[in-house]
Parts: structure tokens; sequence; C-alpha cells
């Protein structure tokens, strides 16, 4: 895969080109890859940027919820210490999703900007996505070492975080395969989803910790009718599964309390 040229490299090459006497078309052409370098940075940071704003608004309602329930402060009653301690678990829980997103931001940066890996909020859980066109060869399970080498790196990252699940889920576009081994989508995503998932464990993820599913093409990142939407739905998603208890607090189960007789 063709990737620009670092920024400062680029800017050295136009200053030997233009000294050079070589053709305008060679130095048009160097140009317009530093103009592409420097908008896929932009594109980079803005999209980060943002995803980062939605997980503080996140945080935001959770804390006005907590202080609009502590203005009530005067009520004594069970039913507001409950619901007051419930919004204070609500808000830990948002703050510790904060921040678990402000670091993997931070630990893939470099993998973020090479466009090796994206970071985004898919139905309110936070997910890796990696290019099965990095991972695997077409129609094939075998992990390529170039794919390797960035889940070694995803998995260092995993590996540092406690008291979560990793799903690994396999994607694939609309173009159908027929073969012996895979008669259609169903086998091949799945079956590279545990390819990564025993790499992971390989690599030092607890192996129950880790998860794997294939969704075929039936859960697109981006429509398919262009070769740039094809390959965005041809992924492997390492999904961050949001502990039961961030979500909702589980009625207590047990025997029901026999009803109050009224009093003769």
């Amino acid at each position: 895969m063709h990737r620009p040229l670092p920024l400062r490299l680029l800017l050295l090459l136009f200053l030997l080109l233009a000294g050079c006497g070589v053709p305008k078309s060679q130095y048009d052409a160097a140009v317009a890859d530093g103009q592409k370098a420097r908008a896929e940075k932009t594109e980079s940071d803005a999209k980060s940027a943002s995803l980062a704003a939605a997980k503080q608004a996140e945080l935001d309602d959770a804390k006005a919820k907590l202080a609009e329930a502590e203005g009530k402060a005067s009520a004594t009653d069970d039913a507001t210490r409950a619901e007051l301690e419930e919004l204070r678990r609500q808000k830990a829980a948002a703050e510790a999703r904060l921040k678990l997103f402000e670091d993997f931001l931070a630990k893939f940066k470099k993998m973020i900007e090479a466009g090796k890996l994206d970071i985004t909020v898919r139905r309110g859980q936070i997910v890796l996505a990696l290019g099965t066109d990095i991972l695997f060869d077409t129609g094939k399970t075998e992990i390529k070492p170039d794919g390797k080498v960035a889940l070694g790196e995803v998995a260092e990252a995993l590996r540092g975080v406690t008291g979560r699940r990793f799903q690994v889920a396999g994607h694939t576009d609309t173009l159908p395969i027929k073969t012996k081994e895979f008669p259609s989508n169903w086998e091949l995503s799945a079956a590279r989803a545990v390819a990564v998932v025993k790499l992971l464990v390989e690599k030092g993820v607890k192996s129950d910790a880790v998860s794997a599913a294939g969704y075929a093409e039936y859960d697109p990142a981006q429509g398919n009718a262009t070769d740039k939407g094809r390959a965005k739905n041809r992924r492997i998603e390492i999904v961050i599964v949001p502990n039961i208890e961030d979500l909702v607090k589980m009625p207590e189960l047990g025997r029901p309390k026999e009803p109050v007789k009224p009093k003769k």
C-alpha cells in the first residue's frame, strides 16, 4: 500500500527538486504528495478530537445528573440515597471509559497516523479497527508479517487493560467467496477472528478475556458501492466489551417480599 512520505522529508525533497532543474511534472507530484500527507494528518487529528469530545460529553452528562441529584440533599429517604449512589457509580464508570479511550488514542497515535488502525465508538463501545488488507491476503486466514507486527502492538496495549473483556470480530465486504475451506463469508470472517485471537493470546493477552466472532458482510462500516467503502468493510474489530454493571444496575434477585397485610 502506498503511504505519503513524512512531511520533513517531503520539504527537503522539494528543495532538492527545485535546485536540480527536474521536470515540472515530478515537482508537481512531490508537492501533491506533501499536500495529501498534510490533509490526511489533519483529518486524523480532527477525527480523534471529535471522538474524545463525544466521550467527554458522556462524562459531563453523568456529572450534571449527579449534581442535580445532590441538589436534593434535603431528602433523606432510602430511594434518594440509592439514586445518589447509582449516579456516583455511573460518573465513575464514565470517567474510567474516557480515560481508557484517551489512553488508547495516545498509545496508538503512530498506528493511526500510519493508516494501520482506527479507533471509533460504535454503539457506545470503544472499537479498534484494523483493515484485513494489512492482516491477510485475499481469501486467506494466515496473518501476514506486517499484520503480526501491528497486532503485537495492539496486544501490548491490551495487556495493560484490567477488568475488561475483548471481542475480536471479523468482517468482510459483499464480494462472495465459495471454496472448500470457506463456503461463505461467514466461515472466512470467523476463521480470521479466531486467528487474531490466537495471536493476541500468544502475545500475552489473557485467554479468558478474549473471544471471537464472525459477522461476514452483515455489519458494514460503510457502503459497498465503491472500492474505498469495501476496503473499509474488510476489517478486524477489537471491541472493548463494557462491563454490564457500568451500563445498568440490575435489580436484586431473590424471594419476593411478603405482602403487607392490612391492619384490621
